[in-house]
């Protein structure tokens, strides 16, 4: 029975069921479990046994274990071709029906599916379709997909077929592919060599990569605009296996007998043939679901501009100058722990320089270095050290106190005992001792004395902490319950900073594998723990240091920064006072790279393995990034990670995806083994401390942190280009580039263009290395920590408060003191709090703490006579030493907190501790500066001596802030009251001491005082200035008084403002020198061009030419620049202006009329880092005569103003008004010869606007100038700031400024018919041009009614719509009304600017108007002037012609003329007074 006969028997059957209205029963047999249930334990061990069964090899290369990791439904099905059944093959089944076949695709597509489809929303796809019908969208799927293939591949064997013609309306067919030829099985490539299938050749030899493409275009290659982040790509294991699976098989033959299937499968067959160069395209179904996986994002910006043309020949030069070795050249580094009998001494002891410290549990873990004596090398070592107890100290009442009423019972040293015992018992204290002991106290609180008995309680960390303030019945202080750890530790055993610890009786077996160091010691007591004697003498071991630089890629799809390469330079053993330069160390260097999109530019894979310089890894995707610079560190251990711009940017965001990665052992990126993440890394950037805890065990030395800015005070931006600029020089400059339009462009052209942006993240990496040895910033912490006692890492953050905390803490432990409790705040209320005081806060005015530093008014003007700068030598602290201020000495107990009165000197008391700390300082920095002076020192020692005495210098002057700082433990107001009170006193003294003496004291500040010598040569104003400091010095014991700067000419401008030429003795010989203080060219919020006229400016005053000759020069040159300006002649990057971010820029409740802010709210919306303290650069735009949009909308980042198609300027005008003319106003307002009226002329500024500023500013009969009528003012000048009238052509769209008929711009556009546009000569319809008239008309009036006021002030820039109760003053930038600003609030677009604006629009279409000025052509009208003889005629004949028309259009704006009151004047009111009355 055939088939077909069987299936109608079948359904006759099912319809006689049907109509009787039985059901058939069927019997389904029972089937076998098909899957084993377990748990996850169960399934884990199931998947480990199943790796252990495979050969499992250790990569040596630092890349660590390589593991598939796919279980078997992840891996793609080999399942037989239809395209084989059909056409034939030996050995292929029957042929089966088109319906099965689609059936059977649908399901073999489900079967395709990863699992991760699955957990997706809507993962599901739709069902397959009948036909492939050829659609727009499948177009441009193709030509994104197929990309350069279609450019790039030669051309196909023409495939001769027999098939019929099909109609295009019947059926529409996707482009046919090549086909593939038979050719040979390709080899197996290394990993790093490029594996994708190449295109075939004419012959069947297969060439590289480089060559088998024809020419390629200059065009880069299509990249996908974003990142996709980890997706499958065609060249992972999967896509390798597909399409060695296609590739393996025959060439089948056509069946030209069935064709209706065979073009169902043409496409299949077809595209199977083709080997994609860059995209693998293989036909088959495994490719397909790859591509599904993670579809890269589609892209909405433009169509990419052609690439910049970038010249990376300085940094690759840079780089190839470099000493790389590789690591077989380099010092072989030890695998694994090493033998603690290799590091131990003969009595057992292990020697360990301590760099770095955590806590963990109630335990300290000490890291550090010891001596490998087998190898000779150092390595690192991790000591934990137990048992650590706390100190606290109770303080006993004298009279018990119950119920909060204090009794008359005696209280015991047994009572204290007794309740704290009890306490203990309560907290489940199980070990701690009581013992009473002697102690003194010198701090602020009054009811405690300065000496007494306390209790002593020592019990363990691992038990919670006593509340600090908890009182009890027979105590009422309890001293030390918040004390840290490590502080503990430190002060307990005199440990000052990073040294050498001497370990005894050490466990070298206990501790396995609980850090990442080559040697674990456990040490059960802290007793065990001792320096040695000879501590100091004793070199530090040699580090080794790791130079970081990432670069990273925006995904806005999860909206996150991935990693996309990760470049390192390793620099082993060295050693602190080394000052060889970076560029002359050996160094090892590796980078890791992914592509950005979806593969690498072809032949790079070829590109990197020929290249012998470091280690260069090609890698698929971020987890594989990370694996390896894991691997890298673990190899490595450094000591030292290097970087800029780590904390809050690179660092965080490498925790991130380290994080959301779940990357196996990423606590190797510190030395202390972690299994868990901290809760608060979840978020990027949630806690620093947190981040800086996983780094534990190696230090981190980030350039752009507060302790980078302190070593490096002569940058503004501390950006890493800046540095090199500054601090490098020479040949070692480097390149900014913008990474985002570096990865769709030139860094993703091609494989030189990739090369290129690898080798500028390598070259980043030698930078960060030279700046850190440069600036000698390693040596300089180490010995400031040295000198407070307290830890390396927190004083590579910048913490200056905290150095001086420890410091004293270590005096006053020495001494028997008991110490205050150190305050605790919570995050963000504390950074509030401390920007409250900073700032002054928002909301009202702040309240000094106390009286600072005397400064004198200032004489303001220009001398020509030598002037002295007399200063005293480190005067706050010299006064601490002088007066014997400190906590022991000093009697506080009369002054309240908020009592401005000063304490007593104290009188025959001892030294105190402060001063006598001061004066060993000070003591120390002598010895050192004596031993500088030997002439047979060696670099090296010179080196090191310089650190050290400029550490004891910045740690002496320091110890004062200690006093006023009110976050500080060590806070003492009235100390800090008494030290200035006598700063100010001592100056005072030492102005009426000079003016004795006939000496003209034109300034003074804090410290120091100006004092005008008179003479006209070196040698008299030296002569004069050491009668003057003899006669100062010998009124004190320790304070001196010294020469500071010798100035041949100063221009006093205002306090803290002064420029002048400074005369710096050079080999014998006087140079002159500019020195500048607190000007504006200083600050860097004006830009560089303001800067440049700046120094010019007062080039020319300090030039000792006459005042005459150098006022013209300066009126010259402001003429000449602003010229330039206005042509476009200036460079864009000269507009840069740069602003500190004083809060994130969220916070910021004025956002909108802030510049800085709203350019670093759009860089966050990009997805980068902006945070407070950021410096942000920006450039204003547009022009401000024709646009009321707000400055701070007007501010793009220079990379924004720089691209080609951005058709973004500086708005030149803003420049003047606001960058260039303050600047020049405030230089030269004590110059003779100059006004501001005239400074404003000289730049093309309205000149009536600062004349009137300047009579408001002046004094004198200003109300009685006589100003002329604005109708007697020539129209050039009248209506010069007015904004010009657009006029849109309606067919080709495009628009011009209409200047009216008698201007030479617009005369030959003006028809018989009317206006005609100047690019398609289409006459302009009269009722369009009225109809853009009123609405030019109306968004002027709209412009004025906004009612913007501004400052009047150049140099206050308030602006704002909000109108004051103090009537026109101004209230100052931030609103306090302190007096910061003198200047008065002005409208922005006055009445009369409205009016001039409708009048200029209503002359445009005066007729008689224009006629008279062609006729008169005087010279007063610019415009008239220039129009030739024809030109002239032209007007009165077009005129005529467009009276009635132009009538029209300027009746529009008469009817908003006669709405203006300013036009009309009331004759009653302004005759009544006179007795007129009107009838």
């Amino acid at each position: 029975m055939s088939r077909r006969v069987a299936k109608r028997d079948k359904f006759a059957e099912l319809r006689e069921l049907r109509q009787s209205g039985k059901k058939k029963s069927y019997d389904v047999g029972g089937v076998d479990e098909l899957y084993e249930e377990v748990d996850e334990n169960q399934y884990k061990k199931i998947v480990r046994d199943r790796l252990n069964e495979d050969d499992f090899v250790v990569d040596d290369n630092g890349e660590g274990y390589a593991d598939d990791g796919r279980e078997e439904w992840d891996r793609l099905p080999q399942y037989h071709s239809d395209s084989e059944e059909e056409l034939g093959l030996p050995g292929s089944k029957p042929r089966k029906s088109k319906k099965q076949k689609e059936q059977e695709d649908a399901k073999r597509d489900a079967n395709d599916r990863d699992i991760t489809e699955y957990f997706t929303k809507g993962a599901a796809k739709a069902p397959p379709k009948q036909k492939v019908i050829k659609t727009e969208e499948d177009d441009k799927f193709l030509e994104d997909l197929l990309g350069e293939v279609t450019a790039n591949i030669p051309a196909p064997v023409t495939r001769v077929t027999k098939k019929r013609e099909r109609s295009v309306e019947r059926r529409k067919v996707r482009v046919l592919s090549p086909v593939r030829e038979p050719r040979p099985p390709m080899a197996k490539r290394a990993k790093t060599v490029d594996d994708r299938a190449s295109s075939p050749a004419g012959d069947d030899d297969l060439l590289p990569d480089d060559d088998y493409l024809p020419a390629m275009d200059d065009e880069p290659a299509p990249v996908s605009d974003y990142l996709m982040s980890d997706a499958v790509l065609p060249s992972s294991p999967a896509a390798k296996v597909a399409t060695r699976r296609t590739f393996g098989r025959p060439e089948p033959k056509k069946n030209e007998d069935d064709e209706d299937e065979d073009e169902d499968m043409m496409e299949v067959a077809h595209t199977g043939a083709v080997t994609a160069a860059s995209v693998n395209i293989s036909a088959s179904r495994q490719i397909k679901k790859i591509l599904k996986t993670d579809p890269v994002p589609a892209s909405s910006s433009p169509a990419r501009a052609p690439a910049p043309e970038v010249d990376a020949a300085s940094w690759n030069e840079i780089n190839q100058k470099l000493n790389v070795v590789s690591m077989s050249q380099s010092e072989g580094r030890s695998v694994g722990k090493i033998d603690y009998k290799d590091a131990i001494e003969e009595d057992g002891s292990l020697n360990m320089f301590w760099t770095d410290y955590t806590e963990v549990n109630g335990s300290l873990c000490l890291f550090g270095k010891v001596l490998n004596k087998k190898t000779k090398t150092y390595v690192s070592c991790f000591v934990k050290v137990d048992n650590i107890l706390r100190k606290l100290f109770f303080l006993p009442r004298k009279y018990r106190v119950r119920g909060g009423q204090e009794t008359t019972e005696e209280v015991e040293m047994m009572d204290v005992y007794n309740e704290v015992d009890e306490i203990m018992t309560k907290m489940n204290v199980g070990m701690h001792k009581i013992k009473a002991c002697t102690r003194k106290y010198a701090f602020e609180l009054t009811d405690v004395p300065k000496e007494g008995q306390y209790l002593k309680l020592f019990y363990p960390y691992t038990k919670p902490a006593m509340e600090p303030t908890h009182k009890g019945e027979t105590f009422s202080h309890v001293f030390g319950t918040n004390t840290a750890l490590f502080e503990q530790f430190v002060l307990w055993k005199n440990i000052m900073g990073p040294c050498w610890l001497k370990i005894e009786d050490a466990d070298f077996t206990s501790l396995r594998n609980a850090s990442h160091c080559k040697l674990e010691v456990l040490v059960e007591h802290p007793n065990m723990v001792s320096v040695p004697d000879n501590a100091e003498s004793i070199e530090p071991p040699p580090l080794t240091l790791l130079s970081l630089a990432m670069r990273t890629a925006f995904n806005p799809k999860d909206n996150k920064q991935e990693i996309l390469a990760v470049s390192g330079r390793v620099y082993f053993d060295v050693s602190l006072s080394d000052t060889t330069p970076a560029d002359k160390l050996a160094s090892r260097s590796f980078t890791a790279v992914r592509p950005y999109g979806s593969a690498f530019p072809i032949g790079l894979e070829t590109l990197a393995k020929e290249r012998n310089r470091g280690v260069l890894k090609l890698f698929k995707q971020e987890h594989e990034i990370l694996n390896f610079l894991l691997a890298q560190i673990d190899v490595v251990d450094p000591d030292v990670i290097l970087g800029h711009q780590l904390e809050g940017v690179d660092y965080s965001i490498l925790l991130n995806r380290l994080h959301e990665k779940k990357t196996h052992q990423w606590s190797r990126l510190g030395r202390l083994r972690r299994s868990q993440w901290p809760s608060s890394i979840v978020k990027m950037g949630g806690n620093v401390f947190a981040e800086r805890q996983i780094m534990s065990g190696r230090l981190l030395c980030d350039l752009a942190n507060d302790a980078g800015k302190s070593v490096m005070t002569k940058c503004q931006t501390w950006s890493l280009t800046e540095m090199c600029s500054l601090y490098l020089g020479g040949e070692s400059r480097r390149r900014d580039i913008d990474n985002e339009v570096a990865l769709k462009t030139w860094a993703n052209a091609d494989k030189h263009g990739l090369m290129d942006y690898i080798s500028h993240a390598e070259t980043d990496t030698y930078f960060i290395a030279a700046l850190t040895l440069r600036t000698q910033i390693l040596p300089l912490t180490k010995v400031l920590t040295n000198l407070a006692g307290n830890s390396w890492a927190r004083t590579l953050t910048g913490t200056r408060a905290e150095r001086n905390e420890y410091i004293l803490l270590h005096e006053f432990h020495r001494n028997k003191y008991v110490v205050p409790d150190k305050q605790t705040f919570k995050g963000r209320q504390r950074i509030e709090e401390e920007n409250a005081e900073e700032e002054g806060g928002e909301g009202g005015k702040k309240k000094d703490k106390y009286k600072g530093g005397l400064v004198f008014e200032p004489e303001k003007g220009l001398y020509d006579k030598f002037v002295l700068v007399m200063d005293f030598n480190s005067l706050y602290p010299s006064i601490i030493q002088e007066y014997n201020i400190c906590f022991t000495t000093v009697d506080r107990t009369s002054l309240s907190e908020d009592d401005d009165a000063v304490p007593e000197v104290p009188k025959e008391q001892a030294q105190g501790i402060l001063p006598k700390l001061i004066a060993t300082l000070v003591s120390r920095r002598r010895q050192v500066k004596s031993l500088m002076k030997d002439k047979n020192a060696t670099p090296e020692e010179l080196a090191t001596w310089d650190i050290k005495q400029l550490a004891l210098k910045l740690t002496a002057n320091s110890m004062y802030g200690c006093l006023g700082y009110t976050k500080s433990r060590f806070y003492a107001r009235p100390l800090a009251v008494l030290t200035t009170y006598k700063g100010r006193e001592i100056l005072r003294s030492t102005k009426e001491l000079a003016e004795s003496n006939s000496l003209q004291v034109i300034y003074g500040d804090t410290d120091s005082v100006m004092i005008n010598a008179n003479k006209d040569n070196v040698a008299d104003a030296l002569r004069v200035g050491h009668e003057f400091k003899k006669a100062v010095n010998e009124r004190y014991r320790l304070l001196e008084i010294d020469i500071d700067n010798v100035f041949r000419r100063i221009l006093l401008q205002a306090k803290k403002k002064y420029a002048a030429i400074n005369m710096v003795e050079v080999n014998g010989k006087w140079v002159e020198k500019m020195e500048v203080k607190g000007l504006d060219m200083k600050r860097r919020e004006y830009c560089g061009l303001s800067k440049e006229i700046s120094n010019r400016l007062l080039t020319e005053i300090l030039s000792g030419d006459d005042t005459e000759v150098s006022v013209q020069r300066i009126h010259e040159y402001l003429r000449d620049i602003s010229a330039k300006m206005r042509e476009g002649a200036v460079p864009v990057q000269k507009y840069i202006i740069l602003t500190q971010l004083g809060k994130a820029p969220k916070d910021y409740p004025n956002a909108d009329s802030m510049p800085q802010v709203q350019v670093a709210l759009r860089e966050l919306a990009k997805g980068k880092t902006i945070r407070k303290g950021d410096v942000i650069s920006y450039i204003i735009t547009g022009d401000s005569k024709t646009t009321s949009e707000p400055v701070a909308k007007r501010a793009y980042t220079p990379q924004d103003v720089l691209k080609a198609e951005s058709g973004l300027s500086p708005d030149v005008e803003w420049y003047i008004g606001k960058q260039i003319f303050p600047p020049v106003e405030r230089l030269c307002a004590n110059i003779v010869g100059t006004s501001t009226s005239q400074l404003a002329e000289n730049l093309g500024l309205d000149v009536r606007r600062y004349s009137s500023n300047t009579n408001n500013n002046s004094s004198g009969p200003q109300d009685l100038e006589i100003h002329p009528l604005e109708s007697q003012i020539p129209d050039s000048l009248r209506f010069q700031s007015c904004a010009r009238l657009p006029l849109r052509c309606r067919r080709c769209k495009t628009s011009h400024a209409f200047e009216g008929l008698a201007s030479p711009s617009s005369v030959n556009n003006v028809t018989p018919s009317g206006i005609q546009c100047p690019s398609c000569q289409y006459v302009l319809p009269t009722l369009s041009v009225v109809a853009q008239v009123e609405a030019a008309v109306r968004a002027q009036t709209a412009r004025y009614y906004e009612g913007w006021l501004v400052c009047d002030d150049s140099s206050c820039g308030n602006r704002t719509r909000q109108i004051s109760v103090y009537g026109t003053r101004c209230l100052g930038s931030k609103g306090l009304a302190r007096g910061e600003c003198g200047g008065r609030m002005r409208y922005e677009y006055s009445e009369r600017d409205i009016y001039n604006q409708l009048v200029y629009f209503a002359s445009l279409w005066d007729v008689d108007k224009a006629k008279s000025k062609a006729k008169e052509s005087n010279d007063e009208d610019a415009d008239a002037a220039k129009l030739s003889a024809e030109e002239k005629e032209r007007v009165a004949i077009m005129a005529e012609h467009n009276r009635v028309r132009f009538g029209t259009v300027k009746g529009v704006v008469e009817r908003y003329l006669d709405k203006c009151g300013r036009r009309w004047v009331a004759m009653d009111t302004l005759f009544a007074k006179l007795g007129f009355v009107a009838q």
